[in-house]
């Protein structure tokens, strides 16, 4: 019986640009909803990482590479933490051909969470994935009863004549 390799999550290293580049080009779909935004140039996904590492640096949030045997196969990463870090939103990123590893990373993911004292994690995932809404149901997440709502805000440049006029009323 062979030993199957385990998922090792560890910091971001000087080696993994070359990996987000590639999975970018594999997979840019992919890294967009991870990020929650277009990506239309290496030179946006090159930033919205910047931008995580950043958070990262900062601690408010926390960005790992997994990897599974001698590579990288994705990224976890952990926003929206609290102050006390008892909880923050997970995100997983897996490379398309190592997707079957999803659970075991995520599996880890939340391992690693523990020991570094978060209690809960809160997920949102787009209801059209439907591979990661059936991950995150395997993995043991739960659907809130309840209903996000959105609205756009003028922008500020179109708001402050109104702003300005009701200050002079």
């Amino acid at each position: 019986i062979g030993h199957m390799a385990s998922i090792i999550l560890r910091p971001f290293a000087s080696k993994d640009p070359e990996y987000l580049a590639r999975w970018y080009e594999e997979d840019r779909p992919g890294l967009e909803e991870l990020m929650g935004i277009d990506l239309p140039d290496h030179v946006s996904c090159t930033l919205a990482f910047n931008n995580l590492l950043e958070g990262d640096r900062q601690g408010y949030s926390l960005f790992l590479m997994a990897e599974h045997g001698d590579h990288p196969i994705g990224l976890v990463v952990v926003t929206d933490i609290t102050p006390d870090t008892g909880s923050g939103r997970p995100h997983w990123y897996i490379a398309p051909d190592e997707r079957r590893h999803s659970l075991s990373v995520a599996r880890e993911a939340h391992r690693e969470a523990r020991r570094r004292g978060f209690r809960y994690f809160l997920a949102s995932i787009p209801d059209q994935n439907k591979p990661a809404l059936a991950v995150a149901k395997r993995l043991g997440y739960a659907v809130l009863p309840r209903v996000m709502m959105f609205k756009e805000l003028e922008p500020w440049e179109q708001n402050q004549h109104t702003y300005r006029s009701s200050q002079q009323d």
